[in-house]
């Protein structure tokens, strides 16, 4: 028997496993998985996702790519796990980009606010072409999420740090800072929209 069917047949043993093998689509927290496999399994807990993960990582299905961290572990499905997956399952997972820092990645993605702060900046570029200010994101953000400008800042201030953001000048009349995104944060934006 063939270690791919040997692994589809082993993702198929249980609902859980299989509904965390069809949630691994991208690059992916804990957490994320988890919200993402409940439709399949309401029953999934957090814990079991990280019992399954250990395990899938046992059998080389999974691949994590910053396992020193304690919070905010991201996770991808290897060539095999694809292989595994794919064709039985029916999932179609793209191979995500070779050029993303994981470590940036995984920082973004861990923080909600960060994370929404990223998203709403790349939309308004996207939008106006233009570098915007911490009060246009927040008010981008607020259409969907409640969200203060304190938060905004504090994530715009850690993305700035992170290089996947830049200062790109003040505004004439207010003097208010105006941000940009960065060829490698344009990068994580593309993927998070995935």
């Amino acid at each position: 028997m063939s270690h791919e069917r040997d692994d589809t047949s082993w993702l198929n043993r249980g609902k859980q496993r299989q509904a965390v093998a069809r949630a691994l689509r991208k690059p992916m927290t804990s957490k994320e998985i988890c919200v993402v496999a409940r439709a399949e399994s309401p029953r999934l807990q957090l814990r079991d996702v990280w019992h399954l993960l250990r395990e899938m990582q046992a059998r080389s299905l999974v691949t994590c790519h910053n396992p020193r961290l304690v919070t905010g572990r991201l996770y991808e499905l290897t060539a095999r796990g694809r292989d595994a997956v794919v064709g039985p399952f029916g999932v179609e997972i793209p191979i995500p980009q070779e050029n993303i820092d994981w470590r940036k990645y995984s920082w973004v993605v861990r923080a909600k606010v960060r994370r929404l702060t990223l998203l709403a900046l790349t939309a308004l570029e996207e939008r106006t072409r233009e570098s915007q200010t911490a009060t246009a994101v927040r008010k981008h953000i607020r259409t969907e999420h409640p969200v203060g400008l304190n938060p905004v800042v504090r994530a715009l201030k850690d993305l700035v740090r992170l290089g996947v953001v830049r200062e790109a000048g003040v505004t004439r009349k207010r003097g208010c800072k105006l941000y940009q995104l960065t060829a490698g944060g344009r990068r994580i934006a593309e993927q998070l929209k995935r």
